[in-house]
């Protein structure tokens, strides 16, 4: 594609970074001759060889932000510090910058406050637009930036809370060096997902989005079928072919006109170690927090789907490949872009419309299926808790506050780790837990969180989807510092007192409501019944 600035979202383990280092090998300036590795590939010889026009060339600026996964905004801006001045550095060294500003009082000045231990994120935004302006100089052509994994900051910096000043600093080290930057030649981006506009492409009008859903580089990441193929041959597996696609082929990528992808990642580990069998090796590199995260919190409307995909069904639905992650956590909706765009879902169908893109989407292999049975859902169904789930939302539906109390407190010890009490708001963690556990009882009741109900809006409402049978109400609350428990289930119990939200519930059918004010701090809680009306 001709689009001076280029952005390519592809899941985890696609081959992005390599095929970035690929790039960034061809086309940067001062290295040793590299003739010998491109000799005789594609990229040397298509074409008549017109590409070599590009080879060694120009300056690249190179950045990963794959590591990008702090708890902290501080220790997030400390570790994006020290890789920006690494390659400042680099650059700086490598095309002899030191020497040719040395009569350059003012750029020397800027290089010493970036190079600083105590660089601000101020100071270090306009880095992208000042080295490439820097290297176009000494270099007498315009510049070509590489930037591996964007987005994984962003998407770390929301899950623990400092997405504000992720967002800020990013939007504005982009914008600086991608807007309207006359030393820059071509500008190349990967990711998983392309963050909405309103985010971190904000005021940036030159970005070509060339994702899953796009015939462009549609076979450029993974591998076709008839690369597998002659892999397969060349490693004696031939006979295993069909096995092979079963576990690691499926994905569809180019929208409307589709090509059949495999997993490059879990190939490559299979062919590696046949004798091992075939093995889920996605699952292994970590990746899904977000993705189990929202899954739990939006179980009661995606589980029976999921259900239905795990059992070799299709769903339809409408994706957006802008994802705004506010979206995330209130749209039940929004998880199918998520999933899709991040590869634990394929289009098998894509149609366009004014209202946007419609996909009939399925699961691509077998071994996508074995991240949904074990990272995503086994969690609810541990095999140490066989009766936890089915006690606990009996006893909801019965009005038994003890038995609640005593169940919800032994699944929290024996699921919940610790480090998800680190995120905030934390009583979004318990909320999300309750409605991922009660995905059980999804066939005879509906279960939703933040439903308008009332005079407000309820953390947890069950209703019943056949009128006559019960239902019931959760106001969750967790131990403010120097509180008591006593004070917050207090402070439950006047709001569902207030708020009246069994009139919902009441509504929709139940014969009876029981509500329960409920009170965590960390793996201890404390429930109490509210009768209606009380």
């Amino acid at each position: 594609s001709e689009v001076k600035v280029q952005l390519y979202p592809r899941p985890r383990r696609f081959g992005k970074t390599l095929n970035l280092s690929t790039v960034r090998h061809f086309v940067e300036s001062g290295a040793p001759d590299l003739t010998d590795l491109f000799a005789d590939t594609e990229v040397w010889e298509t074409e008549g060889g017109r590409h070599r026009a590009h080879f060694q060339s120009r300056p690249v600026i190179w950045f990963t932000f794959k590591d990008l996964k702090l708890g902290t905004w501080s220790a997030c801006w400390v570790a994006i510090r020290t890789l920006l001045q690494a390659e400042l550095n680099r650059l700086w060294t490598r095309f002899g910058l030191a020497d040719h500003f040395k009569n350059a009082p003012p750029e020397l000045a800027i290089y010493r406050a970036m190079a600083g231990d105590e660089a601000t994120p101020e100071q270090l935004s306009p880095l992208l637009a000042t080295l490439s302006r820097w290297c176009a100089e000494v270099a007498g052509v315009p510049v070509v930036v590489l930037i591996d994994e964007y987005d994984a900051g962003l998407l770390t910096a929301w899950q623990y809370g400092y997405w504000n000043e992720a967002i800020g600093f990013f939007r504005a080290f982009l914008s600086a060096g991608l807007k309207d930057n006359v030393n820059l030649m071509r500008g190349v981006l990967t990711g998983i997902l392309r963050v909405a506009k309103e985010g971190i492409f904000s005021g940036l009008n030159n970005v070509g989005t060339f994702g899953l859903l796009s015939t462009v580089a549609a076979t450029s990441f993974g591998f076709t079928e008839a690369e597998v193929e002659g892999l397969a041959t060349e490693c004696g597996l031939v006979h295993q072919l069909p096995e092979i696609a079963a576990w690691y082929n499926g994905y569809r990528f180019g929208g409307t006109a589709p090509h059949t992808i495999y997993n490059p990642w879990s190939l490559i580990q299979f062919i590696a170690h046949p004798e091992d069998g075939f093995l889920p090796y996605w699952k292994n590199t970590s990746g899904n927090e977000l993705i189990h995260d929202l899954l739990l919190r939006h179980a009661a409307e995606v589980g029976p789907q999921i259900e239905r995909l795990l059992r070799g069904e299709v769903i339809s639905t409408m994706v957006d490949e802008n994802i705004t992650l506010s979206d995330l956590h209130r749209d039940p909706e929004a998880m199918w872009s998520l999933l899709l765009f991040s590869g634990y879902l394929t289009a098998e169908r894509v149609t366009s419309s004014e209202l946007g893109l419609t996909c009939v989407v399925r699961l691509p292999n077998r071994e996508v299926a074995s991240v949904y049975r074990t990272s995503f859902f086994a969690p609810l169904r541990r095999a140490s808790y066989p009766d936890a789930v089915p006690t606990l939302a009996a006893a909801l539906l019965a009005g038994d506050a003890e038995t609640v109390a005593a169940e919800l407190e032994r699944l929290l010890l024996g699921m919940l780790s610790h480090h998800d009490l680190w995120v905030r708001p934390v009583e979004a963690v318990y909320q999300a837990f309750i409605v991922g556990l009660l995905v059980t009882i999804e066939a005879t009741h509906r279960v939703v969180s933040n439903r308008e109900a009332g005079h407000g809006r309820a953390d947890v409402l069950i209703t019943p989807r056949q009128a006559g049978s019960p239902g019931a109400v959760l106001e969750l609350k967790v131990v403010p510092p120097r509180q008591t428990p006593e004070m917050a289930l207090a402070a439950a119990i006047q709001q569902l007192r207030d708020r009246r939200y069994h009139t919902e519930v009441h509504a929709g059918g139940a014969s009876a409501v029981h509500q329960y004010a409920v009170v965590f701090d960390g793996k201890r809680c404390w429930v109490e019944m509210v009768e209606v009306g009380g």
